[in-house]
C-alpha cells in the first residue's frame, strides 16, 4: 500500500480494502475495521502519511481539495502527502539522528501551515476552495518556501505582499490573503509553534472599487420557474428565503417550524451529499431562524418528510451535479449571463431592501454577523438615506410647531 518504502514513513489509506483481513484480524472478522472502500482513488476519506521521529511514529493526513465549483480534486491528496514524505525525507538526511519534526516547530514551511489552517476553518468546502486559490496564486509564490517563524517575524513582508504585488486585487480578495496569513500565525502561537507573531493590524487600503455585482441579474418569474421545474425545489427554497445553495440542499421538510413560517436552519450538505455540515462560521449544533412566505411554504407543504433534496444513494443531491443543471436550465430560459445560484439571494435580499426591511434585521437571516459585509454589497438598494431624514424631520416640524 505504500507509495515509496525507500522513503520517510509510508503513504496510504486507512479505509483501503486491499488491507481487509477477516482471517487473521479480529476487527476485520467483526466487521468493524477501517476497511471499508473497494475504490480508494474516488472515496472520501484522507490519505495517511505514517513516519517515525526519534522512534516515536506519528500520522499526518490528507484530504482530496475541492475546486471553487465544488468539485473534489480526486488524487490531489495523494500528492500533498506525497510531497510531505519528500519533505521529511529531505528534512531527515540533512539533519540526521537530530531530526526534528516541523510540523511543531516555527521552522514548518509557511505554504504548509497555511494549507493546514485552511482545512481546519468550519467553513464549507466552496470557501476553502476560495481561499486556497488566494493561497496558491499569491500567497505560496512570495512566501510559500519560508519558514513559519520568517514569515511571523517579517512583517514588512506581509504588508509588501498584501499591498505590492496583491493591491491590484479587490479588498475582499486580499482580505482573504490576509486571513490566511494572520490566521496561520495566530493559530501557531496558540498551539505553541511560535512564541509570538508581528502580523497583527495590518490596514490594506481600500480603493472605493465598486463590489462585483455581476450576479445581480434578476429574472422574471417564469423564467426562474422554469429553473426550479429543471432543478428541483431547491430554487425556490434560495429565492423564498435567501439561502446558499449548499444550505437548501441540506433542508428537510422538518426544518419548517411553527407552522410553516419559520425555516430553522441547523447546517448546510456537503459538496458529495454525504453529510450534513455546519452552516458557514457556525459551529455544529448552531442554527438560524428565517422566516417563510406563504407561497413558499404553499410548495414545500405536500411534499414528503425527510430531505427536500434527496440524491440517488446519498442524503443529498450532490453540489457539482446540481450546479450544472442550474446553469444548462438558465441558458434554456433565456436568462441573462450572469446568473447564478447565488443571484437567487441577491433577488432575496433586494426585495427585503427595497420594501423598506432593515439591513439589521436582514443580517441574521441570511446569516450574516457582520452588517458591513452587507452593507457593502447591498449599500446601493438601500432608499437614500438623506432623503428619508429631510422627510422625517419635515414631518416633525410640522406635527411641533403646530403644538
Amino acid at each position: 500500500m505504500s507509495l515509496a518504502l525507500n522513503r520517510t514513513g509510508v503513504v496510504f489509506k486507512k479505509c483501503d480494502r486491499a488491507a481487509h483481513r477477516p482471517d487473521t484480524n479480529k476487527a476485520c472478522a467483526a466487521d468493524t475495521c477501517q476497511h471499508t472502500c473497494a475504490d480508494i482513488g474516488r472515496c472520501p476519506h484522507a490519505w495517511t502519511l505514517r513516519y517515525w521521529v526519534n522512534g516515536k511514529q506519528r500520522e499526518r493526513s490528507f484530504k482530496d481539495q475541492v475546486d471553487t465549483r465544488g468539485r473534489v480534486q480526486y488524487g490531489s491528496g495523494q500528492r500533498l502527502a506525497t510531497d510531505a514524505q519528500l519533505k521529511l525525507t529531505h528534512d531527515k538526511r540533512a539533519e540526521g539522528v537530530t531530526f526534528v519534526d516541523h510540523s511543531k516547530t516555527g521552522r514548518e514551511n509557511f505554504g504548509q501551515a497555511c494549507e493546514r489552517w485552511i482545512d481546519r476553518l468550519a467553513v464549507g468546502p466552496t470557501s476553502k476552495a476560495n481561499y486556497r486559490t488566494v493561497l496558491n496564486a499569491h500567497i505560496r509564490p512570495v512566501l510559500g518556501d519560508r519558514t513559519l517563524a520568517q514569515v511571523a517575524s517579517d512583517r514588512d513582508a506581509v504588508v509588501d505582499l498584501l499591498t505590492g504585488s496583491m493591491g491590484h486585487l479587490s479588498y475582499t480578495r486580499r482580505g482573504f490573503g490576509r486571513m490566511i496569513i494572520v490566521g496561520t500565525a495566530d493559530e501557531a502561537v496558540k498551539a505553541g509553534r511560535l512564541a509570538r507573531h508581528r502580523l497583527a493590524d495590518i490596514d490594506l487600503y481600500d480603493d472605493g472599487r465598486k463590489t462585483d455585482r455581476s450576479g445581480f441579474v434578476f429574472p422574471a418569474h417564469a423564467q426562474v420557474e422554469q429553473v426550479a421545474s429543471a432543478v428541483g425545489v431547491c430554487v425556490w427554497l434560495m429565492r423564498g428565503c435567501g439561502l446558499r445553495i449548499e444550505e437548501a440542499l441540506a433542508v428537510h421538510k422538518e426544518d419548517f417550524i411553527h407552522g410553516g413560517r419559520t425555516l430553522r436552519l441547523t447546517g448546510q450538505a456537503s459538496s458529495d451529499g454525504r453529510e450534513k455540515r455546519p452552516l458557514k462560521h457556525r459551529k455544529r449544533g448552531e442554527y438560524r431562524d428565517v422566516p417563510v412566505s406563504a407561497w413558499l411554504w404553499d410548495k414545500v407543504k405536500d411534499l414528503p418528510d425527510g430531505p427536500l433534496s434527496p440524491g440517488n444513494d446519498r442524503p443529498y443531491r450532490v453540489y457539482g451535479t446540481v450546479l450544472r443543471a442550474f446553469q444548462h436550465a438558465a441558458v434554456a430560459a433565456g436568462i441573462p449571463a450572469g446568473f447564478n445560484p447565488h443571484s437567487l439571494r441577491h433577488a432575496y435580499v433586494s426585495a427585503l431592501l427595497s420594501r423598506g426591511v432593515p439591513l439589521t434585521d436582514i443580517a441574521p437571516w441570511v446569516g450574516h454577523r457582520d452588517i458591513s459585509k452587507l452593507y457593502k454589497v447591498y449599500g446601493h438598494l438601500l432608499p437614500n438615506a438623506q432623503d428619508r431624514a429631510l422627510a422625517v424631520l419635515a414631518d416633525e416640524y410640522a406635527e411641533w410647531s403646530n403644538s
